[in-house]
């Protein structure tokens, strides 16, 4: 069976959740005898217009490029449109795709609208609803021009979406949560919505045979209670609200050590924020974190937090960091609690705000000490869930499912040619 993904992120460099996703799929896909090419527009500065991934063991695929004009958002647009078609066309070279499973609407868009009937079926990949990202990523401006090209933006990105998703056949969500804001944003049926959660990496994601030597590699040090977080640090995240509940703290807590890990565009908030709340001793920022770091991250950990203020379409540090055997604390925002309350209810904070976090933290590192095994229960609880419940392997096969039924519902389609 032929897989065509169409995604506007690259799986071939791990960065955040989607690229984890869309990697993921593409290996697990073809390790089960898919014949799977990716089309992706191509990343900032890589001019490369195919990367190869894969292994012997596994099989190799390709991920076929299309340049973007970034000079302005309307090119940027159409050249999105049109230069994904002629990826798409060169993918298969005039071999009729089973499937083309799209990640992302606007790389979906040109595909869909001008190839069609070019492939059996289509599936719609819905990590987070675009517009809901785009507003909470982006600020409004201070001119009524600005706020409206900002609201323009999101109502044009919502438009996009929901015109790609409804022409699909399937749609598929990691969460419950996301479930529920698919069908009631977009008023998509129910059962074309169908749930296969995220999944941690259990290979990659374990729990340590020696913290001490963990964090002795990673120069940390061993007279210190270790927080950790990895996000794209945008506003939504809730950082901030982390900062100031580390603060609120106080001497209370003066052993602690909170390590952020990601990149993105509050960079210089945050500097700023640890600087004015005297929190320099106590914060570290640590820029991006290669894949074959993050793992120790997780593991030198005493706690991993998950401080999001608003949308987690899943949260894939969420397993990950169960998967090593690390006790996660987050806000009760999206999925979040989907995953933790099923471990202990402890895990989830009372709200997103800074005293609701302080008092979170404050709470489990008391039972951690006053409570002796505690954390190694809780440790050992999380790993067994994403061992029964959040594994790739799981994921793959339940989309692999989705994938053969949807083929076999549209195989009485005729094969119509290239056009709409």
């Amino acid at each position: 069976m032929k897989i065509l993904l169409c995604s506007e992120v690259s799986a071939t460099r791990v960065i955040g959740g989607a690229e984890r996703v869309l990697r993921e799929q593409a290996l697990g896909l073809r390790e089960r005898g898919y014949e799977v090419e990716i089309v992706a527009r191509g990343p900032a500065g890589d001019t490369r217009p195919a990367v190869h991934l894969g292994d012997a063991q596994v099989g190799h695929m390709t991920e076929r490029r299309y340049p973007v004009y970034r000079g302005h958002e309307l090119a940027f647009v159409l050249s999105s449109l049109l230069r994904s078609v002629d990826a798409f066309d060169a993918a298969f070279d005039g071999h009729r795709p089973d499937v083309a499973l799209i990640h992302q609407s606007l790389a979906g868009l040109g595909p869909i609208l001008r190839r069609r009937r070019a492939v059996r079926s289509w599936i719609y990949m819905c990590l987070s609803l675009a517009h809901e990202e785009y507003l909470t990523r982006c600020t409004p401006g201070e001119t009524p021009l600005a706020r409206s090209r900002w609201i323009l933006n999101a109502k044009v990105r919502r438009w996009t979406e929901r015109l790609v998703m409804r022409r699909c056949d399937r749609v598929v969500v990691l969460s419950e949560f996301m479930r529920r804001r698919v069908i009631d944003c977009h008023r998509v049926p129910e059962s074309k919505v169908h749930l296969v959660p995220g999944a941690a990496d259990m290979v990659q994601f374990h729990p340590p045979r020696n913290s001490r030597e963990v964090r002795q590699e990673l120069k940390l040090p061993f007279n210190k209670t270790v927080l950790f977080t990895v996000r794209n640090l945008v506003p939504r995240m809730g950082l901030d609200n982390l900062l100031q509940a580390i603060a609120a703290l106080g001497e209370e807590e003066r052993d602690l050590l909170l390590l952020i890990g990601g990149e993105g565009p509050l960079v210089p908030v945050l500097q700023r924020s640890i600087l004015e709340l005297g929190l320099t001793r106590r914060v570290q920022l640590l820029g991006f974190i290669p894949e074959d770091l993050l793992a120790k991250y997780y593991q030198a950990a005493d706690l991993v937090v998950m401080p999001t203020h608003q949308l987690e379409g899943f949260g894939l540090v969420t397993v990950e960091a169960l998967a090593c055997g690390t006790p996660v604390l987050g806000t009760p925002v999206g999925a979040i609690p989907e995953v933790l309350s099923g471990i202990d209810p402890a895990l989830v904070t009372e709200g997103t705000d800074s005293q609701a976090l302080a008092s979170g933290i404050r709470h489990l590192l008391r039972r951690f000490r006053d409570q002796p095994g505690e954390r190694d229960r809780l440790a050992a609880r999380g790993r067994a869930l994403i061992e029964r419940e959040y594994t790739w392997r799981r994921h793959v096969e339940s989309l692999d499912s989705i994938l053969r039924d949807t083929c076999a519902m549209q195989q009485a389609r005729p094969p119509e040619g290239k056009g709409v």
